[in-house]
């Protein structure tokens, strides 16, 4: 067209308007030969480029270079009628999703063959569908906005329906019992990669969501969901197994050698410290949530056989002995999970409130400590509090009941006020009601 213009045209009269009558035959021939291309059964690569070669090389680098004033603006006409842009989109995203939902398909049964087994062996599952899925997510917006909205869509419906995919075969895999055969350290290793599958296709789902359009909001939940499932499963075969091997050292607790031995809390700090080495590859939010989910249940594990009266304390002296190992113990847990970087440290209070209230004689300080300890932590029940206190004083113990059982009746209303506030995700006030958090007692 440069040619065009700078040689052919000035050997014409101006009258004439030769560009003008050399560029609508040369934009009908095209057109015509575009029109013919588009309704053959065009490769995905080729409609592709097809597509953008109309959007956006022939406005930019053909039509950038003409006067349209001269032409009289709209005089040329499209090259492909809208009906046929829409057609040739529509197709692009029915191949897409077909030949994503195989690959993506694929990719997990070759992952999933090497689950199993014990060589060496690193997943790739994360990186190959993010792969698969952002060479047309990437492209596509190059063609038009509409375009890229319609093909995020896709790809989001796409990775949602292979995630619930990939939950299943993870529960499968979890669920055979010749998994039991392999090696401790090898079937943690291959939890820890399914665990780490998580963050990286969580952020893919979350960005097509965004580029999509509003309804692409059911697939990015189903998505979220799978994953969910997915890492709260891993966790808690992650932690049973630990529990498992730490069970030993928490039935030595609360008895008369643990009044004089910190041999029980040795073993249990070592094993937890061991084990985090391990842990730590996972990636930083998964890892957060399994190391605050460990601080809640070593605590729990660590108070049951206190509120379960396993350790009679009789006399001021045995509650004062029991409640010095208790905040020993406690600053050791505490510096224990700083160093496993957990961030529930709200946790790190309730063995030393403990302490305070078994060191406390008046009836007055009593009632204040167990009410403000039932109301930070609500899932510590009145019976268990009964069941811990009962050695004390005589005096003392009605009205702790009588204190405990309001405390009770007023939690349970809370918990009513929470699940309905989960219900309608207003958690603001069922969040003031209950205090610092929930520590439940399983």
């Amino acid at each position: 067209m440069g040619v065009v213009r700078g040689r052919l045209a000035p050997s014409y009269p101006a009258g004439l308007g030769a560009f003008g009558v050399y560029l609508r035959g040369y934009h009908g021939a095209l057109a015509e030969w575009m029109g013919a291309a588009a309704r053959r059964r065009l490769p995905l690569a080729d409609r592709y480029a097809l597509l953008h070669w109309h959007n956006q090389v022939y406005p930019r680098e053909v039509l950038g270079l003409v006067d349209m004033v001269a032409l009289e603006n709209g005089e040329l006409g499209p090259l492909l009628s809208p009906g046929t842009l829409r057609g040739l989109e529509d197709e692009c995203v029915t191949d897409v999703k077909a030949q994503t939902r195989a690959a993506l398909l694929r990719v997990l049964q070759e992952d999933g063959e090497h689950w199993g087994s014990t060589e060496d062996w690193s997943s790739n599952l994360a990186q190959d569908v993010c792969e698969l899925l952002e060479e047309h997510t990437e492209r596509a917006p190059r063609i038009s906005q509409e375009f890229g909205e319609r093909m995020a869509h896709c790809c989001l419906g796409g990775l949602a329906e292979f995630l619930q995919s990939f939950q299943q075969r993870v529960e499968r895999f979890h669920e055979n019992p010749g998994v039991r055969e392999l090696p401790p350290d090898t079937y943690i290793s291959r939890t820890i990669s399914l665990v780490n599958c998580g963050p990286p296709l969580r952020a893919l789902a979350e960005r097509l969501a965004r580029v999509g359009p509003p309804e692409s909001e059911p697939a990015r939940e189903a998505a979220a969901s799978a994953l969910d499932r997915v890492i709260r499963l891993c966790h808690r075969i992650l932690t049973d197994l630990l529990f498992q091997e730490l069970q030993p050292h928490f039935s030595k607790l609360m008895r008369r050698k643990w009044l004089s031995s910190s041999e029980a809390l040795d073993g249990i700090v070592g094993t937890l410290g061991a084990k985090a080495l391990a842990l730590r590859r996972m990636q930083d939010e998964p890892y957060q949530a399994l190391v605050a989910e460990l601080h809640r249940r070593a605590l729990v594990e660590y108070v049951r056989p206190l509120f379960r009266g396993r350790l009679r304390c009789g006399s001021a002296r045995t509650r004062s002995r029991v409640a010095g190992r208790l905040r020993e113990d406690a600053a050791q847990l505490e510096r224990l999970f700083r160093r496993l970087e957990s961030q529930a440290s709200w946790l790190d209070a309730v063995v030393p409130r403990l302490a305070e209230v078994l060191r406390l004689e008046d009836t007055p300080s009593i009632q204040m400590e167990v009410g403000v300890l039932v109301r930070d932590y609500p899932d510590i029940r009145s019976r268990l509090m009964r069941t811990t206190f009962r050695p004390l004083r005589a005096s003392c113990r009605r009205c702790i009941r009588l204190f405990i059982h309001e405390s009770h009746k007023y939690l349970l209303c809370a918990d009513s006020v929470l699940r309905c506030c989960r219900r309608c995700r207003c958690r603001g006030f069922a969040g003031s009601i209950l205090g610092p958090g929930r520590f439940h007692m399983s």
